[in-house]
């Protein structure tokens, strides 16, 4: 087996791609790692607190001092210091920044789908509507109906712990729904059963997994 053959198997065996992390969280995570705790953490302890092995662990470790990420001091495996090179802090920043833009991407697709689904409701001339499900987008979809002149007569949730209201609109528990409504807007899956047991139409506002 030529180095480069070898490169390329310990790369698929430890989930990583062309010498680099193949999981930019795990590589994230990593480096936060050894940045918060000064050097004083173990191999074992990162593999723990990260959930993957140690082997991936120490690969990856490898790896990213090859890169000049990461300084590792010592001549005892078992006692190896783990420092962050300035290129390490800022690589570590960009990781992040690029985390959040991905993020900031998803979530303006999510609200555009939204967006999408109740401007049909609008368009098909519903009157009143429902909701289910307490979602990060939930709050947002009341108001744009309120505001295209659709009565929303009620938010319904899983547990009695969410029952309520929300400003005046009430906050039931989807097990004692009320058809006054012409739909069920759902911004979250419905427990199983439910949408049996429903009978005005339900649109789906939540993404597919």
């Amino acid at each position: 087996m030529t180095f480069s053959s070898f490169v390329r198997y310990s790369n698929a065996k430890h989930g990583m791609r062309d010498g680099l992390v193949d999981d930019p969280v795990f590589e994230y995570k990593i480096l936060d790692a050894v940045q918060n705790n000064d050097g004083a953490i173990t191999q074992r302890h990162m593999s723990q607190r990260l959930g993957r092995s140690v082997s991936s662990v120490n690969f990856a470790l490898r790896l990213l001092a090859a890169k000049g990420f990461i300084k590792i001091t010592g001549s005892n495996p078992r006692s190896l210091r783990f420092n962050l090179t300035p290129s390490g802090i800022l690589h570590k920043s960009i990781l992040a920044y690029n985390f959040l833009k991905r993020q900031r991407a998803l979530y303006d697709e999510v609200r555009n789908g939204l967006i999408r689904n109740l401007e049909q409701i609008v368009s098909d001339g519903v009157r009143s509507v429902s909701v289910y499900g307490w979602s990060p987008f939930t709050e947002s979809a009341v108001l744009y109906l309120v505001s295209k002149g659709i009565r929303v007569n009620a938010i319904y949730v899983g547990g009695p712990e969410e029952v309520g209201h929300w400003h005046t609109i009430p906050m039931r528990l989807i097990d004692e729904f009320h058809p006054d409504c012409d739909v069920l807007a759902l911004m979250e899956p419905l427990p199983e059963g439910h949408d049996m047991r429903i009978t005005v139409r339900l649109v789906t506002c939540f993404p597919p997994h």
